[in-house]
């Protein structure tokens, strides 16, 4: 099939796509046959001549064509289906899609929304940062929101249109996505209509921008995504003029927000904050600053002084910060920028604890998970904030940063999604526990939480680990020892199958060979534990999760319980779910 040509210069927004699809005798097989361009307002008479004149060029095609007795025609505009019949040799017609068709069409515009979200998800790729040239970026401290500015720009956005959005952004090095989700549902169990835009995604890249609590529909993504690209790619002033995959996804965002008419976005900072280009929106007023630890040192420094100061960029002037932020230092620095920005009120949110003084109330904490005890206080602050701030109707008159409960965030605490956080999920006899824990703090919770779900059971203990950028793998993995005896411990790429292929949409920027070389590391970072601690060591390297899965099978008893442990990154989540799906598909 010929591949959207994305080089044309006339307008492409007056093109669109003639798809062919060969229908067999039996009316059963619905296959490609091709794809061809044709512009708007063509009718079906000036269609056929236009495919009349393909045939006439290609004959390969019309060798093909001949076996089949029909095709089914689908356009990208908004048209029912139509076949194309054979008059002779040498000519076709067109007529409308007879009914015995129908279930084949519906399968067919199915097949083309998803070829057609592909495409999209495979260019937005191409605008990925390969592994080196991030590293210079994060050597030289690229300042990204002029960048991002110049782009949004030329996307058809300016700083005052985001002004028309509300927003509650932020920062932190862990828990950031998960107080977003939780701040996200209890504004949505408060009747708002609500936008949310995190990274990474663990599946699907639509993950990264919900609306509602709900990823956008893959049409929805591929509709906007073509829109914006399409005005950049026209604006270019050289050859690789376009924005980087973070960023693009960023300005698509705000277009999403803004023509979904939200009526607050909850805004999570992709690296730092400071220089992140989520920074650019000037009109923030509830900021939200989680825990912090050491991360990303090659880019945001290597204190944590120096990260409490750049994740503290995100304060304007006037806003309203809440943090939940241990360190003393830190909060020294982080209160030093809101005096630098002005007009700044500062608040350490209560211990999540306080929460829970009534006895129905302590009957709700047992409950609720790890994740929502470590992150529900900011989350829940940070709603009450943009509440009393934007909708005084819905808000309780009473003290700032006061531990209290409403209906409404209980309802939003109770019903939060957030997948791959301290979640479990069961697959015949494999107990999968998933937890994007990355830092030695997310890694001790995630240790605890894996420990008292699985510890009590006499069922069979297995590690998949595996960490991304600069992460301390001694550190984690000591702690992770700490907490269970696993008797098989699995270290490999963030990959489905050897040949290092994920879908589109989890395509990584490190190659599977170096991915595979920290693979290995890890390994023997395991084993310097296990000689450490004079403990047996049951370690194996796997190129891939497929292969990882394949051995677990063989290795043990198909009617034997296994408790699972997949941790150390969110990008190592997506791809064991996909390879879960994909081993177990017909189960």
């Amino acid at each position: 099939m010929l591949k959207r040509h994305l080089k044309i210069k006339t307008n492409l927004a007056s093109m669109f796509s003639l798809h062919v699809r060969r229908v067999a005798y039996s009316g059963h097989e619905f296959s490609p046959l091709f794809t061809l361009q044709y512009q708007r307002g063509y009718s079906p008479h000036k269609l056929c001549k236009m495919l009349n004149k393909y045939f006439l060029y290609n004959s390969n095609q019309l060798k093909m064509f001949q076996t089949f007795e029909e095709c089914v025609f689908q356009s990208t505009q908004k048209l029912s289906c139509s076949t194309l019949i054979k008059k002779n040799n040498k000519q076709i017609i067109l007529q409308k899609t007879p009914n015995k068709y129908k279930n084949n069409e519906q399968k067919y515009i199915q097949y083309t929304e998803d070829q057609k979200y592909g495409e999209a998800v495979e260019t937005l790729n191409t605008l990925q940062t390969n592994a080196e040239t991030l590293r210079l970026s994060m050597k030289h401290n690229v300042n990204h929101l002029d960048d991002t500015h110049k782009y949004l720009l030329r996307s058809g956005l300016t700083l005052f249109d985001l002004k028309k959005l509300s927003y509650i952004h932020v920062s932190g090095t862990k828990g950031k996505g998960s107080t977003c989700a939780l701040t996200e549902s209890i504004l949505y169990a408060y009747g708002l209509k609500t936008g949310f835009y995190s990274s990474p995604h663990l599946v699907s890249v639509t993950e990264r921008i919900r609306v509602n609590g709900e990823p956008i529909s893959k049409e929805k993504f591929t509709r906007y995504f073509w829109k914006i690209y399409d005005k950049l790619q026209d604006a270019k002033d050289f050859e690789h003029d376009m924005p980087a995959y973070f960023k693009f996804l960023t300005i698509l965002a705000f277009h999403v927000f803004l023509e979904e008419r939200v009526e607050v976005v909850i805004l999570e900072v992709g690296i730092g904050g400071e220089l992140d280009c989520t920074n650019i929106v000037p009109n923030t007023k509830t900021v939200g600053i989680t825990s912090l630890g050491l991360e990303h040192t090659s880019l945001l420094g290597k204190t944590l002084n120096e990260i409490a100061w750049q994740k503290a960029g995100i304060i304007k002037p006037g806003s309203t910060v809440y943090t939940s932020v241990t360190q003393e230092d830190c909060i020294r620095i982080i209160r030093g920028r809101c005096k630098e920005k002005g007009g700044v009120q500062f608040h350490k949110v209560p211990d999540f604890e306080l929460y829970f003084q009534d006895e129905k109330d302590r009957e709700l904490k047992k409950s609720l998970n790890h994740v929502i005890f470590l992150n529900g206080s900011l989350a829940i602050q940070l709603a009450y904030d943009w509440l009393r701030q934007n909708r005084k109707d819905m808000s309780e008159s009473k003290e700032i940063n006061k531990a209290y409960l409403t209906t409404q965030v209980v309802e939003g605490l109770i019903n939060c999604h957030w997948p791959g956080r301290c979640q479990i999920i069961k697959y015949l006899n494999l107990n999968m526990h998933l937890d994007g824990a990355h830092t030695s703090e997310s890694m001790n919770i995630c240790g605890s939480w894996f420990s008292q779900s699985a510890n009590y059971t006499e069922n069979p203990k297995i590690l998949i680990f595996n960490t991304t950028g600069d992460r301390d793998s001694t550190t984690l993995l000591k702690i992770l020892k700490s907490f269970s005896d696993f008797d098989l411990v699995c270290f490999l790429p963030n990959v489905i199958t050897s040949a290092g292929s994920n879908t589109p949409d989890t395509q990584l920027i490190h190659a599977h060979i170096e991915q595979l070389e920290r693979a290995k590391m890890h390994a023997r970072n395991w084993e310097l534990l296990c000689l450490e601690d004079h403990t047996p060591n049951f370690a194996k390297v796997f190129p891939s999760l497929l292969s990882c899965f394949q051995y677990i099978q063989d290795e043990f008893d198909k009617s034997q319980q296994l408790d699972v442990l997949v941790t150390g990154s969110l990008h190592l989540l997506g791809a064991t779910i996909l390879s879960l799906n994909k081993l177990y598909k017909d189960v």
